[in-house]
């Protein structure tokens, strides 16, 4: 018995006519069906009520949209039981809605402008068979801890403070301290971690969060 194929299909949601007719082409050029949508109203209109056994779908949406935007329209999916992959592009480094997308569940962010095969190489991966969701193992813990011991304790604080989208003066008047120390701790951290993208410590935080809370990190 011949099985049948999965389509591979892309929601597009970019208000930007050019670049999303630049990445219709790329994708379609990939193998991918592509729907464009202008806004992420017209995309939540046209969702199925049940997922098709015969197609895996991907949303692929803009952070910044005119109307709604992507991170609210991420979080009207999944309060209604929607679960695609949503994978986020944006021209700004916005730590709070990172920080909420990560929330929600995002697969990934790129910012623009990315190269071709970033974006293709996280979507081979949303494609891929997912791996069995397991709690995070003592070897997990191990590795953020020996992270987390890169940072000084006042780099600890403010990557709690930027992870939750505290802007630089507002971490500063919390921290009484310079909004300029605020930056030089942010990145003093992004250096010592090694991350390119505010995305990456949102991210860091996120799974190293009870470490934090715990107090299990060592104070310097």
């Amino acid at each position: 018995m011949k099985t049948q194929s999965v389509t591979q299909e892309i929601l597009l949601v970019e208000d930007d006519e050019s670049l999303s007719a630049a990445l219709d082409g790329l994708l379609k050029m990939s193998g991918y069906t592509v729907r464009i949508y202008a806004s992420a109203e017209q995309m939540l209109a046209d969702l199925p009520d049940r997922p098709s056994p015969n197609r895996a779908q991907c949303v692929l949406m803009d952070v910044h949209l005119k109307g709604m935007s992507g991170v609210q329209a991420q979080k009207r999916m999944r309060e209604t039981g929607c679960e695609l992959t949503v994978v986020f592009m944006s021209g700004h480094m916005d730590a709070h809605n990172v920080n909420q997308a990560w929330q929600n569940g995002a697969h990934n962010f790129l910012f623009k402008p990315f190269k071709p095969m970033e974006l293709l190489k996280i979507l081979e991966g949303v494609f891929a068979a997912p791996p069995p969701k397991q709690a995070l193992s003592t070897e997990d813990d191990g590795r953020l801890l020996a992270q987390l011991h890169m940072l000084t304790t006042r780099q600890r604080q403010v990557l709690k403070w930027v992870a939750t989208g505290q802007s630089n003066t507002l971490i500063s008047s919390h921290m009484e301290i310079s909004a300029r120390t605020v930056k030089m701790h942010r990145a003093g951290i992004m250096h010592r971690l090694g991350f390119g993208h505010v995305a990456d410590l949102v991210r860091f935080y996120e799974r190293s969060q009870h470490l934090l809370d715990n107090g299990s990190e060592s104070q310097q």
